[in-house]
């Protein structure tokens, strides 16, 4: 066996970037779990949660995110092996899947539980009470919708 060399952990964080952006470029998705990732943190800062809300939170946004990242993978593994239809490659493509809709199920209660408050609904009145805010609020909510359904450069595949 020839010796290569040795691996860094820089190496290793690199290669995980390069699969999440992978991910956030081909799969529209990831892009919605992003998208609602940014919308949890910016309503979180406007809120003013807890440092332990704010864990809750992040665990969830990290199990939906993961699980999304692990089902990319687990699709591209299946449809290398089995590029054909097959019945047991579904079945192993809707569990994958299904445990992706299990978890933002779980973080989607989670987000209810945090965000239920009077404190939101005096956020979004301020938002809306002026002309400007109401304004870029609508705006990067056309950019999310833009960028769900085109992705990172237009619609590149990553």
């Amino acid at each position: 066996m020839r010796n290569l060399p040795r691996r860094t952990l820089a190496h290793s964080f690199r290669d995980a970037g390069r699969g999440v952006w992978r991910c956030i470029c081909a799969e529209r998705n990831m892009r919605v779990h992003v998208v609602a990732c940014a919308y949890v943190v910016f309503f979180g800062y406007r809120v003013g949660l807890s440092r332990g809300e704010w864990a809750c939170l992040l665990l969830a946004m990290g199990a939906v995110t993961g699980a999304e990242a692990l089902n990319t993978a687990v699709e591209r593994l299946c449809d290398f092996v089995e590029p054909r239809p097959d019945s047991r490659i579904g079945a192993v493509k809707d569990m994958a899947a299904g445990g992706v809709a299990l978890c933002a199920f779980f973080a989607g209660i989670a987000g209810l539980a945090v965000f239920l408050r009077p404190a939101l609904r005096q956020v979004v009145q301020e938002i809306f009470s002026a002309p400007l805010p109401g304004t870029a609020f609508v705006g990067s909510l056309l950019l999310a919708v833009l960028f769900v359904l085109y992705g990172p450069g237009g619609g590149r595949k990553g």
